[in-house]
C-alpha cells in the first residue's frame, strides 16, 4: 500500500515523578492519534501538525530534565507500513464505534421526548448542546483518522442524521409554541416575551 506519507518515530524518557508529567505527555499523544510500538515509543504519520505538537512536547519533556528523540523516516518495509496502518485504522474504529453509540444515544433522546411530546425550548438548547459535543467528538477522531478508515463515511453520515432529526424536532417545537420558522423570541425586562421577525 502506497500512503506517500512519511514517518516521525517520537521516544522519550520522563523521570519518574512527578507522575503528573507522564500522564499529561500520554494524553497529549493519545489525543495527537500516535501508535505505540514499544514502551515510550511512538509512531506518526509525517504531518506539519503533528510535527509541531510532537516538538511542544519534546520541549515540555526536556524542560522537565527528561530525554526526547524524533527519528524521521521516509519509509518502513511494504510489511511494516501495512501494520502500521491497520493499527492506526483499528484504533480509529474503535473510537468511531464509540461515537456511533453516541449519536445512537442522542438520536433515543430525541425519539423519546417526540414520543412523549415533550416540544420545549429547553428539550432543543439541551439537545443542540449534545449535538455541538458530538460534532467536536466526530473532528477530534477525523483529525487523527490518518488513513481515511472505513468507518468515516458512516460516521459522518450517522452524524449528519443526528443533525436532520434535532432540525425536524426544533421545527416541531416552534410549530407547539406558535412561532413560525425563523422567528425570534426575546424576552423584555418584564419577561414578556417580544417577537422580532
Amino acid at each position: 500500500m502506497e500512503t506517500g506519507f512519511s514517518w516521525i518515530v517520537f521516544s522519550y524518557k520522563v523521570p519518574s515523578e512527578p507522575s503528573t508529567l507522564r500522564v499529561r505527555i500520554w494524553r497529549n499523544l493519545k489525543e495527537l492519534g500516535v501508535v505505540y510500538i514499544q514502551q515510550s515509543v511512538c509512531v506518526a504519520p509525517d504531518t506539519p501538525e503533528v510535527r509541531k505538537k510532537l516538538m511542544q512536547i519534546k520541549k515540555l519533556i526536556e524542560s522537565s530534565n527528561g530525554e526526547a528523540h524524533l527519528l524521521e523516516v521516509s519509509k518502513f518495509s511494504v510489511d511494516t507500513e501495512e501494520r502500521l496502518i491497520d493499527t492506526f485504522n483499528g484504533k480509529r474504529t474503535l473510537e468511531y464505534q464509540e461515537f456511533l453509540e453516541g449519536c445512537a444515544i442522542f438520536q433515543k433522546e430525541i425519539e423519546t421526548e417526540t414520543a412523549k411530546g415533550n416540544f420545549t425550548f429547553h428539550e432543543v438548547e439541551e439537545n443542540e448542546a449534545d449535538l455541538l459535543k458530538l460534532k467536536r467528538w466526530f473532528r477530534k477522531i477525523m483529525k487523527r483518522d490518518f488513513f481515511a478508515s472505513p468507518m468515516l463515511a458512516q460516521a459522518k453520515n450517522r452524524l449528519d442524521q443526528c443533525e436532520n432529526l434535532l432540525v425536524k424536532f426544533t421545527h416541531r417545537v416552534y410549530q407547539s409554541e406558535g412561532y413560525s420558522e425563523g422567528q425570534i423570541v426575546k424576552e423584555s425586562a418584564t419577561g414578556e416575551e417580544l417577537d422580532d421577525m
